[in-house]
């Protein structure tokens, strides 16, 4: 799949750092470095800063900021770096075959870089502006050379962290608008027959040809193509998460009015510049898919509006456990029998056990504390046995509720 985009991408430029990251080395910047600093670690001696600021249009030498991308050896081909990579992407680079990328790449003018389906990366500009790249996404850098960064939206959608400008000009463009900043958070998007710009912090400014200048504030979006385009609308606001049950496995979206469809996002950070993975959903019901890492995770719910608009960020914190196996009976051979669901850990449940659907008489009630299983038995009357298990809540919250059936069979008859 990422070489049939490579391909209908070849005659297309963008500037990113690529492969030759080994020949075109960069750093990027942690807190409290200086030039002084990066020169003396990569260039045997502190004197070389000044290569180091000429070559990278570092304003002031002072104000570097973490994140930022230098390049170490002064020159001006590469302009940005692969700071996060999951998944696999690619980079076309004139005629020549489409490599594959890696974190800590270079990039360099008139490169192309490529996401596969699934995959996420995370670009680092000089300004120390970042480019987030979701899944099935393809970006051209047309210039970025400290005072002048211009990109084009090839394919996708990217969402743009930018710094302050002050004075600097940052641009993204795709077939039909430029969106110019000035130091915002915004998304560009064109994906599924749909080409707009939503701004979720700051101002962005939306210009084409023959159309009067748009300024999309905070919370506001447009389409940029098709009926109704350069038209400012409200975006729908942040969704919440209804619950996170069976083991952080689960997100349900709590309805928005005026919502067609959701979207859902994970990331190792707060700003959402590692991502880990990400669904569309009309219904917004998301299961997490079941390779994920156990520990905690952002989590990032927003809505799609009639026109296709995707609205603000609802974030909060999830907590993925160890999975456990479906909910399921086992008979043991003392007769007894072993029923698990996948529980959350830490989680309490109550636990019930009776012969009929409506739980009326209760054979068995009893809290389990630890785990998501229970054991009760030996049963000799046959039948059907039904149980279930809720979670142990504060009155209010919404608990989930595994529960099941299973047959006790007959004993075999006798040889008299």
């Amino acid at each position: 799949m990422a070489n049939n985009r490579l391909a209908l991408l070849a005659v297309l430029s963008l500037t990113v750092l690529s492969g030759a990251a080994r020949a075109q080395p960069t750093h990027v910047v942690r807190p409290g470095e200086t030039l002084w600093d990066i020169s003396r670690q990569h260039m045997n001696t502190p004197l070389r800063w000044p290569e180091l600021q000429r070559g990278n249009a570092v304003p002031v030498p002072e104000h570097l900021k973490p994140g930022q991308v230098l390049l170490l050896s002064g020159g001006t081909a590469a302009v940005a770096a692969v700071v996060e990579l999951s998944g696999s992407a690619w980079l076309k680079r004139g005629n020549d075959a489409p490599r594959a990328l890696a974190q800590g790449a270079a990039v360099r003018a008139n490169d192309v870089v490529v996401t596969d389906r699934g995959a996420f990366l995370s670009l680092g500009l000089g300004d120390g502006s970042r480019l987030v790249m979701p899944s099935s996404s393809a970006v051209q850098v047309l210039v970025a050379n400290g005072r002048v960064t211009q990109l084009q939206l090839l394919d996708g959608r990217v969402e743009a962290h930018v710094e302050k400008q002050r004075g600097r000009e940052f641009e993204i463009r795709n077939r039909t608008a430029a969106l110019g900043v000035r130091g915002t958070h915004f998304r560009a998007r064109n994906e599924e027959g749909v080409i707009s710009a939503e701004v979720i912090e700051g101002e962005v400014a939306v210009s084409s040809a023959n159309r009067p200048a748009l300024l999309l504030a905070a919370a506001r979006g447009a389409l940029l193509e098709g009926p109704g385009a350069l038209q400012a609308q409200a975006l729908l606001p942040p969704p919440q998460n209804a619950r996170q049950g069976q083991g952080g496995s689960q997100a349900a979206v709590v309805p928005v009015a005026g919502a067609v469809g959701y979207r859902m996002q994970l990331a190792r950070d707060e700003r959402f510049l590692q991502l880990a993975y990400e669904e569309r959903s009309q219904q917004g019901e998301f299961a997490l898919p079941a390779d994920l890492q156990t520990g905690f995770y952002h989590l990032r719910l927003t809505a799609f509006d009639a026109r296709q608009l995707e609205g603000m960020p609802g974030d909060s914190i999830v907590y993925v456990g160890v999975r456990a196996a479906p909910a399921g009976v086992r008979r043991m051979d003392d007769g007894r029998y072993e029923i698990s669901w996948p529980a959350r850990p830490g989680q309490r449940y109550a636990f019930e056990l009776a012969r009929t659907p409506a739980f009326a008489p209760v054979l068995v009630s009893e809290p389990v504390l630890y785990g998501g299983g229970a054991l009760v038995g030996p049963l000799d009357v046959p039948g059907r046995y039904h149980w279930r298990s809720r979670e142990i809540t504060t009155p209010g919250a919404e608990a989930a509720v595994f529960e099941g059936s299973f047959d006790v069979p007959a004993p075999p008859p006798t040889n008299r």
